[in-house]
């Protein structure tokens, strides 16, 4: 790829809105916070569901042939625009998403699609910043030529570089006090480390046409599409169709008009429909990569041309294109025993909780297994920190396809899952209640034993907690428990 060092710091705060110098961020920054100053919280909002969802028609396949034949003529003239241009494309979207943003419109609608529950807007305002955060990351990339400076460059005794890439600056220290952001180069990299290698082939002057990638957009968060179609054409060098997800094809038109400086020069067109565009595009002759966010059975039927073709006893590729693909996780969070204080009990159950119950858990970053020690002392007490604030979560609409049926999975595996929460009268559609199984052996699991809540991605708001044993050779001695733990 383009080995950008410095443009891959985290990108889920406010931090770079308030560090650009566009006043308009600013702006989008007073409206994400404005909800959080009510002496209280706001009604729940139940998300549309059924015949009131919004959709787009399908995009006919002699369509989707002609934007991909536009979108090839364009990949020569692509790979020849210099940094410097890209840099004021980018910049050119900065006005375009605090329109899209502060004016309620993407970001209000999102909310009809997902639910608002107690914060207004504000759940899809911070994931919106996002896009704000990566356009100026982006562009203050393409200002350096590609090849913006790390703060430094480490060597691990095997050789093997680290690069420090962030925090930087004041607001994202203060934003994430006490972490490291760091890039682990593979063993062998060039040393130093090289940055931006499309960019340095084209001021050789020999670009690097990476023709037309396919992106097939996440169906849980609007934004990826956005974030995607940005790292094809600057970190991949290619021009992009987006196939939005039948599920928040709605934001296809909002992420549209975000992109107009690319999609106004031909660079970036979307397209809208279900598995025929997707089977479509993925074989398509004009394309020559794919990108997609999605499930593993659908990355299989692009591969191999289903599972059962791929577990077939030498079984061939079907797909012969460059496929990156981002395909889910079970995400663990492994707690460390210690001396923990009360407030650092509760603020990190807190931390559980939210990244669980955030977008109804339809993330594949969404908290599902905790780790814990077996040993430690505040085990207990932090479960049952957890457990509480797990019951005082607003229950949601699991609006994403197939989440009652993940439940369902889950439950027949569990039966004895504690049920935290439950479904309202009022609500609008599917609500899976939040569940908590706890106390299940780490042992077991690892001999494959009930070890569906590690093999299985639920997709919905179901939490395991997987315990250490105690290591019997440490005994009593706290710091040897927390050695073997680890």
């Amino acid at each position: 790829g383009a080995g950008r060092c410095g443009d891959r710091r985290a990108m889920v705060s406010m931090g770079g809105l308030v560090g650009a110098t566009t006043p308009g961020l600013l702006s989008f920054a007073s409206c994400l916070v404005r909800p959080f100053k009510k002496s209280h919280r706001t009604p729940t909002r139940w998300p549309k569901v059924g015949d009131a969802r919004d959709g787009m028609a399908p995009t006919p396949l002699d369509e989707v042939d002609a934007v991909v034949g536009a979108l090839r003529e364009k990949s020569a003239e692509w790979c020849r625009v210099p940094c410097g241009q890209r840099a004021a494309m980018l910049r050119d979207m900065i006005p375009l998403l605090i329109d899209e943003l502060t004016d309620n419109r993407a970001v209000d609608l999102s909310t009809q699609h997902k639910g608002s529950y107690g914060m207004d807007c504000a759940e899809e305002g911070f994931i919106s910043a996002t896009v704000a955060t990566a356009v100026r990351e982006y562009a203050e990339t393409m200002e350096a030529g590609a090849r913006p400076k790390p703060i430094g460059v480490t060597t691990r005794p095997d050789g093997q570089q680290v690069v420090h890439v962030g925090p930087q600056g004041v607001v994202e220290n203060m934003v994430f006090p006490g972490a490291r952001h760091e890039l682990w180069l593979k063993p062998g990299a060039a040393s130093p480390p090289t940055q931006g290698k499309v960019y340095r082939a084209a001021e050789q002057g020999s670009p690097i046409n990476g023709g037309v990638s396919c992106v097939l957009g996440a169906g849980n968060q609007w934004v990826i599409c956005v974030l995607d179609a940005l790292h094809v054409l600057l970190a991949e060098n290619r021009v992009a169709v987006i196939k939005m997800n039948p599920v928040n094809e709605h934001m296809g038109p909002a992420c549209r008009r975000m992109l107009k400086p690319f999609v106004e020069r031909g660079f970036v067109e979307f397209v809208y429909g279900g598995a025929e565009q997707g089977i479509h595009l993925t074989g398509h002759e004009g394309v020559d990569a794919i990108h997609m966010t999605g499930s593993g059975a659908t990355y299989d039927a692009i591969m191999w041309g289903g599972t059962e073709a791929k577990v077939k006893s030498g079984a061939k590729l079907k797909c012969d294109k460059v496929v990156t693909a981002e395909l889910g996780c079970v995400t663990p969070w492994i707690i460390t025993p210690g001396e923990w204080s009360d407030d650092a009990i509760e603020y990190h159950a807190r931390n559980v909780v939210s990244l669980m119950v955030n977008n109804s858990s339809h993330n594949c970053n969404a908290t599902k297994v905790l780790v814990t020690s077996a040993a430690w002392d505040k085990r207990s007490q932090f479960l049952d920190t957890v457990r509480r604030i797990l019951s005082e979560a607003r229950p949601r609409v699991a609006y994403y396809p197939g989440a009652e049926a993940n439940y369902r999975k889950y439950m027949a595996a569990y039966p004895d899952a504690e049920i935290v929460g439950a479904k309202p009268a009022d609500a609008k559609g599917p609500v899976v209640p939040w569940t908590f199984k706890t106390g299940l052996s780490a042992d077991d699991v690892e001999a494959g034993i009930n070890d569906t809540c590690c093999t299985f991605e639920p997709w919905c708001g179901v939490l395991s907690e997987v315990t250490v044993p105690a290591d019997p050779a440490a005994g009593g001695d706290a710091g040897a428990q927390i050695k073997g733990f680890l």
